[in-house]
């Protein structure tokens, strides 16, 4: 069969090679060999994700059912997939776990624009309203752009504090460290395979079931996209791909097999639970995110502000396409992943809300698309001027994307991410240590190189990957605080949890304020040291006036 290249393949071909080579500019390496992020959001963003992937590869597959590696005692309840298979990519290539995920997650991110167009036309939509629909979706913003109020030296569409919370998601959610990437291609190569089918085998269905399963693991957020877009289509189906009996078998056995990892996830027994407010009626715009220039907006404004001609091109499709019909599951589907977040809190943090948001406008998203192709069949307006018009509002839908990509293009906030040192450290604390399952006391602290580079377990990690998995963190942090100042319980808390070393952070050759270097030096061997570090052995002894050798 002769593959037939059309005009908009050549379009997303050229806007997926410009988003991969703007993301890769956004990683690079410094002459000391320092590894340096174009931004402390974007690919800076990885402690958690690189603490898991590591400890698969230094590990094993066992710690999946044990304690989380960044708080001891917390079972690991996710364990994503996406890390799993990043890690098998670094076995495979040979390379370390920055060269696999960096490869690993640009191909996908390279693929990601070309999936979601054929996902819109296996839907009914035409290859021309598919790709207006993509190029929305991937530069969704508002009209940030044209607020002169906001600040030139940040993202436009991450300015909370001013009303502009509505995150451009490709730099900041679907961006390549996270699993969201992961399980949105994943979600999207199975429905685009399951929707090319007319009446599936029982057998083919059940693959395709068992491949949506595991996006329980992928990225959970993806699995309940899913789920909405199954109970959708069982109960509206459309004239294209499987019947209604097909869909219906197709949500039924995914729904089976998604229960061990359902249970996994739920049914584990925690003592550091936390509880939030999940009744949030408004998302940002509630009085309890804190965002007082949200909450002054009135709903129209906020969300016209915050995503622009979008909600009003679906809304005007979606009016237009109530008596036929077609792809009104895909609709319903995309409300109702809106209205969910619009009043409920999923996660501790409302910002988290967004990931959940963003599947809702990716199922809306060719309707928008539809409605820009409808206004080029306008027949009472010169031709010209339809395009002037789909072009004028394409590209003042696309500017506050637009110019996020440009202001990480040019590396506006550099940040080294991990340093020559701290690689070098890394690789010989490895060959010290005597377990890669050694518990590790860290000051807590955002890519922390001792996590990330060794997949050392954690008495406690940086807090902000804590409650936002709803860990609830404040007892253990106290103690933390009362080994690192060495205090009457120091010795205590450590024998309690086993705790093997200590990394101690250096600032010109003396410990890092908050730690009393003078408790460790007179308990403790140093195993290791460097211009910036010192690490303790905590199970080995010094013989000094204030202690006596156990």
């Amino acid at each position: 069969m002769k593959l037939k290249i059309h005009p908009e393949h050549w379009v997303l071909f050229v806007v997926s090679a410009w988003i991969t080579w703007v993301c890769a500019g956004m990683l690079s390496w410094g002459p000391r060999g320092d590894l340096i992020a174009g931004s402390y959001s974007i690919w800076g963003d990885w402690s958690a994700h690189f603490t898991f992937i590591e400890a698969f590869r230094e590990r094993g597959a066992g710690w999946i059912t044990g304690d989380n590696p960044l708080f001891a005692g917390e079972p690991f309840r996710y364990p994503f997939l996406s890390h799993v298979l990043t890690a098998g990519a670094s076995f495979l290539t040979g390379g370390n776990t920055v060269l696999a995920t960096v490869l690993l997650s640009l191909s996908l991110l390279f693929a990601l624009p070309f999936i979601i167009h054929r996902f819109f036309m296996a839907n009914g939509f035409s290859s021309r309203s598919s790709l207006w629909s993509t190029l929305i979706f991937l530069f969704m913003g508002g009209w940030q752009w044209m607020d002169s109020t906001l600040s030139t030296g940040e993202p436009l569409t991450n300015q909370f504090q001013k009303g502009s919370v509505f995150t451009q998601f490709i730099l900041f959610e679907i961006y390549p460290q996270r699993a969201f990437l992961f399980g949105m291609v994943g979600l999207l190569l199975i429905l685009n395979s399951w929707l090319r089918r007319s009446r599936p085998k029982l057998s083919v269905t059940a693959l395709h079931a068992l491949g949506l399963s595991l996006l329980v693991f992928t990225h959970l957020h993806s699995w309940i996209a899913m789920g909405t877009l199954l109970l959708m289509q069982a109960c509206f189906p459309s004239d294209k791909g499987p019947d209604r009996k097909s869909r219906w078998m197709l949500g039924v056995l995914t729904l089976l097999f998604s229960i061990p990892g359902l249970a996994h996830l739920f049914l584990r027994t925690s003592n550091h639970g936390l509880s939030w407010e999940i009744w949030l009626p408004g998302w940002a715009q509630n009085p309890g995110a804190g965002l007082n220039a949200a909450a002054e907006m009135g709903f129209a404004g906020f969300w016209l502000y915050n995503t622009g001609w979008f909600l009003v091109l679906v809304g005007t499709e979606l009016a237009l396409r109530l008596r036929s019909r077609i792809g009104m599951a895909l609709g319903l589907g995309g409300i109702v992943l809106f209205l969910v977040p619009l009043f409920f809190n999923l996660q501790p943090y409302f910002y988290d809300n967004l990931k959940t948001f963003t599947y809702s406008f990716l199922f809306l998203a060719p309707f928008a698309g539809a409605a820009l192709e409808r206004l080029l069949g306008i027949v009472k307006i010169p031709l010209w001027s339809r395009w002037a018009i789909l072009l004028a509002v394409l590209f003042s839908q696309a500017g506050s994307a637009l110019s996020d990509f440009g202001f990480f293009a040019r590396g506006m906030q550099k940040t080294v991410f991990f340093t020559e040192e701290e690689f070098a450290l890394a690789e010989r604390f490895k060959s010290v240590r005597s377990s890669p399952d050694a518990l590790s006391l860290i000051v807590p602290r955002h890519n922390h190189w001792l996590p990330c580079l060794t997949g050392t377990p954690l008495l406690m990690g940086y807090p902000g990957w804590l409650w936002s998995w709803g860990i609830s963190y404040a007892s253990r942090e106290a103690e933390v605080k009362e080994i690192l100042t060495g205090g009457i319980r120091a010795e205590e808390l450590i024998q309690k949890y086993a705790v093997r070393y200590f990394a101690m952070p250096l600032q010109q050759g003396r410990p890092e304020p908050g730690v009393n270097g003078q408790f460790f030096d007179s308990r403790y061997r140093v195993v290791l040291e460097s211009t910036s570090w010192r690490i303790y052995s905590l199970t080995e002894t010094v013989k000094s006036p204030s202690t006596s050798v156990r």
